[in-house]
């Protein structure tokens, strides 16, 4: 009886078919698990919004402290004050958060120091004549808690008069829950020591922004027109806003003119205080 078999031409041919499938469903999978990534951080940054909405309706709707004393989070800090309300450490990380402790103090251990992935608003910018805090979940840093800026130290729900289309939180990685910057996004570059801090702005030069800890320089974006902002892929963050929704935009798109408080200040949705 005779068998009939592939000949190698046939054989070639097939494998050549399953090569071309596999180079072009490859990159079908991958930008999948990207996006798939991408709405799990989206609905994890939503998540830690409300949450943090749902502590602000239990304490006459003020917002939490981004920091406590000396900048230790256990003594006030936001991640800490929510945690009745998150209960699950993984609301707080992005899928695409690498967790690296590359720009975390030296003293602080992965077994006691856990990683987050979003950072509050806690903004201080120019005033005209002084710096104030405009985010609205602040550091203990300002005039009245002893520090050096203007401004409340916290701000209630009902002083954002754009509370659709301002920032609580962004995407911010290299984050931690203990001390310093870990958890805030605040524009001062010289606390970039203890986590990247930059607000984005367009009109920077667009060369990488780079931060130096513990010896070594990261590059925490490519762009410096992108701040400190962690990027979930095409040039967009993750933001969740002070009614409790999440989008992902362009960073730049969220401080397009940086200008000086309060009236010619409309457009920038880090400033909690615009009218």
């Amino acid at each position: 009886m005779q068998r009939k078999a592939f000949t190698l031409i046939e054989l070639l041919v097939v494998i050549a078919i399953i090569a071309i499938l596999a180079a072009i469903l490859f990159p079908v999978f991958a930008q999948a698990k990207t996006a798939a990534k991408k709405t799990a951080g989206l609905s994890n940054s939503k998540q830690t919004a409300l949450a943090t909405l749902m502590y602000s309706n239990d304490f006459d709707d003020v917002f939490p402290f981004a920091t406590g004393d000396d900048w230790w989070y256990p003594n006030g800090g936001w991640a800490w004050s929510t945690q009745p309300y998150i209960k699950s450490y993984p609301m707080l990380l992005d899928p695409q958060d690498p967790k690296s402790h590359a720009l975390w103090p030296t003293w602080m251990s992965p077994t006691t120091t856990v990683s987050i992935s979003y950072a509050a608003n806690s903004f201080v910018k120019w005033n005209g004549s002084d710096n104030q805090v405009v985010g609205v979940i602040n550091a203990l840093q300002t005039y009245d808690h002893g520090g050096w800026y203007a401004g409340p130290g916290t701000y209630s729900q009902t002083q954002v008069a754009h509370v659709a289309d301002t920032i609580m939180f962004a995407s911010h990685f290299y984050g931690q829950n203990l001390w310093g910057g870990g958890a805030l996004i605040s524009g001062i570059t010289g606390w970039d020591y203890s986590s990247p801090q930059a607000i984005p702005n367009p009109h920077n030069d667009g060369t990488p922004y780079k931060v130096t800890a513990n010896g070594q320089t990261i590059t925490v974006n490519t762009n410096n027109q992108f701040g400190c902002v962690a990027l979930a892929g095409a040039n967009q963050g993750i933001f969740a806003f002070t009614d409790g929704h999440s989008k992902t935009m362009d960073p730049r798109q969220t401080n397009p003119n940086q200008q000086n408080l309060p009236a010619d200040d409309t457009k920038d949705l880090w400033n909690a205080t615009r009218l």
